[in-house]
Formats: structure tokens, sequence, C-alpha cells
């Protein structure tokens, strides 16, 4: 029986790994430090958009394209959809984006700008002077 239950345990810890995985996984979500003051929500309650208090690097993850991280820049604004994706803010370093066989960089200072298709499937990255 103890046999069992040992063998039980094990499947079930390695149940738990996919499960956690889905929980802190998931794109977009990242903690944010705001300064005191700045906070502005959506109706839902969701945050729309505030001044960081310190840099912050968001991480978002796609199916089509994996892990994409930007490092968004203290003291500016970063924005939100209402659905709480990350959607703009200003890089505190330079960033690489590849586009097919083309590799371009997206400067420290500039702001950048992910449009996500309502699947969630498709982003669209924009890098634009501040």
């Amino acid at each position: 029986m103890n046999f069992l239950n040992h063998k039980l345990a094990k499947i079930a810890c390695l149940l738990s790994i996919p499960a956690i995985n889905l929980i802190f996984a998931q794109p977009g979500i990242s903690a944010v430090s705001c300064e005191p003051g700045t906070i502005s929500r959506y109706p839902n309650g969701s945050l729309k958009s505030c001044v960081l208090a310190s840099d912050t690097k968001i991480t978002m993850t796609n199916s089509g394209i994996g892990r994409l991280i930007f490092p968004c820049k203290a003291k500016n604004k970063i924005v939100f959809t209402e659905k709480s994706q990350f959607k703009s803010c200003k890089l505190s370093k330079d960033i690489k984006m590849k586009k097919g066989n083309s590799v371009r960089t997206c400067p420290k200072d500039y702001r950048v700008t992910v449009d996500t298709s309502n699947d969630g499937k498709n982003l669209s990255i924009q890098c634009q002077r501040y």
C-alpha cells in the first residue's frame, strides 16, 4: 500500500507542473510597480496605464512567435489592453525584432506598441520614436 501511495504522489507531483505553468505563463501578465497617483483603470478594474516606478521586463508568450521580452523604462507610461495584455511602453534597452529573414533593432528610448489579433495568434509590433 505504501508503494502505491508513493507512486500516486509522484504522478500527482508531475501533473501539477503543467498546471503551475498554465497559471504563471499567461501572455502579457507581469507585476508592475507604478508611481503613486498615476494609475488609470478600465471600467472592469484592470490596469489601463501608469507611470513605471522602476525598469520592468514585460514577458509575452505567443504560440506563433514564442516568448517576447520588452524592457520598459522607469518614469515612463506603460499601457495595457482591457484584457490585461501588454500594449506599449518606452524601451529601457535596444531590442531586436525578427521578421522573416530580416532583423531590425528598436532602439532604447523608442516606444514599442503591440497589437494582438482577437484570436491571440497574430501580433503586430511597432517601433516608433518616442
